[in-house]
């Protein structure tokens, strides 16, 4: 079952024994939340049509155990420097995970990486192209411009990434504000690097779920290590989903 807070987390980390463990761990003390992870063997998945290696295959199928885990595939966009070709071979790379033959590995949507924030008519093209592969795979649609997007995106997306930044104190919950409320439900935000008491980041987790953003994550590093309050963030998260 999925819920309406969710967690949005680059799962970065190379899946050596035990390296996930915090993760999961975890996951089953908060049923409330879904984790959406996002999933990146090779800065995308790899050669078309492959199956990830035996160490991501286990530690997938071990995340898809959980009825509140989403997986989003990575796929780099480049900011429209790849072609859209490139792009969606690489979307049915991950649609074709979920024939591997041993394990349960397939992916619930696509995190579409180093996203044009600008729409055009070049832009809308190429973007409206790339979700509806996704889209017809019955794979849900994460854009990341890291930056607001302009509104016409949200009819291509499911979810958004409008800010994915270092956590700065005078800057963070200003920079939240300025996503228009409408769009929030569709939205979501990661601030990295926070320097914060494991109470900051409670009263910051509150003050995000107040603003009505979709899903969330805060590290205290950066995508390739577990944060010094992964725990702590879990608890503020759980905490605030009855606020919303």
């Amino acid at each position: 079952m999925l819920y309406p807070i969710s967690i949005l987390l680059p799962l970065y980390i190379y899946p050596l024994p035990l390296a996930w463990n915090w993760l999961l761990t975890t996951i089953p003390l908060y049923p409330s939340i879904t984790y959406t992870l996002v999933i990146n063997p090779s800065t995308g998945p790899g050669a078309f049509n492959s199956f990830p290696d035996p160490s991501y295959i286990d530690a997938i199928a071990s995340l898809n155990a959980f009825d509140n885990v989403q997986l989003l595939g990575y796929v780099d966009t480049a900011y429209m420097h790849r072609s859209v070709e490139e792009v969606v071979s690489e979307v049915d790379t991950y649609n074709h995970w979920q024939s591997n033959p041993s394990k349960d590995i397939h992916m619930h949507g696509i995190f579409f990486d180093d996203c044009v924030s600008n729409w055009n008519a070049s832009t809308s093209q190429f973007m409206s192209t790339i979700a509806t592969s996704a889209h017809q795979a019955n794979l849900t649609v994460t854009f990341n411009p890291g930056v607001l997007a302009d509104p016409a995106f949200f009819s291509l997306a499911d979810n958004i990434l409008m800010i994915e930044d270092a956590y700065n104190v005078s800057q963070a919950l200003p920079s939240i504000d300025s996503i228009p409320p409408n769009q929030r439900s569709k939205s979501s935000v990661i601030f990295h690097h926070f320097p914060g008491s494991a109470s900051d980041q409670s009263t910051f987790v509150k003050e995000i779920l107040k603003k009505g953003i979709n899903s969330l994550y805060i590290t205290t590093k950066d995508y390739v290590s577990q944060s010094d309050l992964w725990t702590q963030f879990l608890a503020a998260v759980s905490a605030g989903t009855s606020l919303t």
